[in-house]
């Protein structure tokens, strides 16, 4: 094995990881108005988001709760996901460290996973309205959950390669929402909205947020030498990004629903 990789994993892929999971902390100042405040947002009531109530499965949910609810639910599967990579990390490997690396795959698989996807695909269905941003938002639950599935093919095989690159390809999907943050901190701080009239998340957002992530996955399997065996989801992530971007009606900063 190369001293430059982490198990299957490159170094370049371990760091990215790391970044990804730590960049969770842009979300300090979201949850502390939300816990002062009781809104979802920023700082200024002008960038708070409505809170309007939702059908989900015959209940009404206030759309605060969902979104609280979402962001539990992918902290805990992010920080699962992280501890298996730290598990499976060289330095750290060791008879226990496998034991456990075993033991909480089923703990994700089983809840972790299926209740973040609940959540996140009620969020994208129930809540985005308008077009870019819905679609936009829904595929990434779903290419979340082709990259697990690939993985478990992977495992099955005895592919640990494919397993390991898969498992980077969920994790940096799951880990676009602080991107996402960070790129509407870059709009406040050029001066420009994040929210449009009509109370969607604009859609630059959405859009710069989907153009890192693929690079930051293009430049880790690029690390690894693999990225040919991997350009299929990057392909079809950008393609319904190009797609939408030609069909659907959409603005840098705003979010048209026709």
């Amino acid at each position: 094995m190369s001293a430059k990789q982490t198990l299957a994993l490159s170094r370049i892929q371990f760091r990215l990881i790391c970044f990804a999971f730590f960049a969770n902390l842009v979300f300090i100042p979201s949850i502390s108005t939300h816990v002062m405040q009781g809104t979802w947002g920023g700082h200024s009531a002008m960038n708070h988001l409505p809170d309007s109530m939702v059908s989900l499965l015959g209940f009404s949910v206030e759309s605060y709760t969902l979104i609280a609810w979402h962001a539990a639910a992918a902290l805990a599967l992010a920080a699962a996901m992280f501890a298996q990579f730290v598990l499976a990390h060289r330095e750290v490997r060791s008879a226990r460290a496998v034991a456990v690396h075993r033991a909480l795959g089923p703990i994700i698989l089983g809840t972790l996973l299926p209740v973040f996807l609940f959540f996140a695909l009620s969020l994208s269905l129930a809540v985005i309205h308008t077009p870019f941003n819905h679609v936009m938002f829904t595929v990434l639950p779903v290419m979340i959950l082709y990259a697990v599935v690939r993985a478990l093919i992977g495992l099955r095989r005895g592919d640990r390669v494919l397993h390991a690159d898969s498992m980077f390809l969920a994790f940096m999907l799951l880990e676009s929402a602080p991107v996402y943050r960070i790129v509407m901190f870059f709009f406040l701080w050029l001066g420009g909205p994040v929210l449009a009239p009509n109370g969607e998340p604009v859609d630059g957002g959405a859009l710069f947020r989907t153009l890192i992530v693929l690079a930051l996955l293009t430049f880790g399997y690029w690390s690894a030498g693999r990225l040919r065996r991997n350009v299929l989801p990057l392909v079809f992530i950008g393609s319904v990004l190009a797609l939408s971007l030609v069909f659907l009606p959409w603005s840098l900063t705003g979010a048209p629903s026709r």
